[in-house]
């Protein structure tokens, strides 16, 4: 479990700002997710900042930790954490967390080797390809439900990136800004060897996932939804964005 000095960071804020201590606290649980999120990154990420603000407006701290995806999904769905981010959505995901509002988004797409002779219209056309996916990653309902595509899992979008430049897949299923980031700071000679193809997957919504099973879910929810409406309104989500470099 790993969170420290962002959460007393922000329960200082917190008394800076508003004059009084925060008398709720959550444990988030999310994973190493660069440039969304991550442990390394100033705040633990953009992610990480709207989601702290939100709570800290109606008057919440908060403490993060991280771990595999696949494990953040587990836990937080036995309450041993209160929340996941950044979750995308899917129906079966609604019926085991209760999700809130949007508070981000981002590209969804294939990649490919530069040169390689691969297009698509539909997923139809993806057929004679093996593609690299993400274990416990929720993709498009589409996408997910093709059975008849051959997908290759692996634990993380770096090693899927790795397998793709060692031609182990000929595609990958990822965020586009993680791509761009795993490429330019773990996989340098990737950078000009990778390429994404056309159309979009998706732009996926990003979402706080609220385990069932802790007391006041749905007041967390609330709270959570209200606290994101006001950082939206008074241009703080904007803020956030433009000092991450996603204006």
């Amino acid at each position: 479990m790993r969170f420290g000095a962002f959460a007393i960071s922000l329960f200082i804020l917190c008394l800076g700002t508003t004059g009084f201590a925060a008398d709720k606290a959550v444990s988030l649980a999310t994973l190493e997710w660069e440039p969304y999120v991550g442990e390394k990154l100033r705040n633990y990420g953009f992610t990480s900042e709207i989601v702290a603000e939100a709570f800290k407006r109606a008057g919440y701290t908060v403490e993060v930790h991280f771990m595999p995806w696949a494990r953040v999904l587990q836990e937080v769905m036995k309450g041993k954490y209160d929340a996941a981010y950044p979750a995308y959505y899917s129906k079966e995901r609604a019926k085991t967390y209760i999700l809130s509002n949007s508070f981000a988004e981002g590209p969804l797409v294939f990649c490919k080797k530069k040169g390689a002779d691969i297009s698509y219209k539909t997923l139809q056309d993806l057929r004679p390809y093996r593609i690299g996916v993400v274990r416990g990653y929720v993709n498009t309902p589409e996408f997910d439900a093709a059975d008849y595509l051959r997908k290759d899992i692996a634990n993380s979008d770096e090693l899927n990136l790795r397998k793709l430049l060692r031609g182990r897949v000929d595609l990958v299923v990822i965020d586009k800004f993680t791509a761009q980031h795993i490429l330019s700071t773990a996989i340098p000679e990737g950078v000009d060897a990778i390429e994404f193809l056309e159309p979009h997957l998706q732009e996926k919504p990003l979402y706080l996932a609220v385990s069932r099973k802790v007391k006041g879910h749905q007041q967390i929810v609330k709270d959570f939804n209200h606290g994101l409406k006001q950082i939206t309104e008074d241009g703080m989500i904007r803020n956030i964005m433009k000092k991450y470099g996603f204006d």
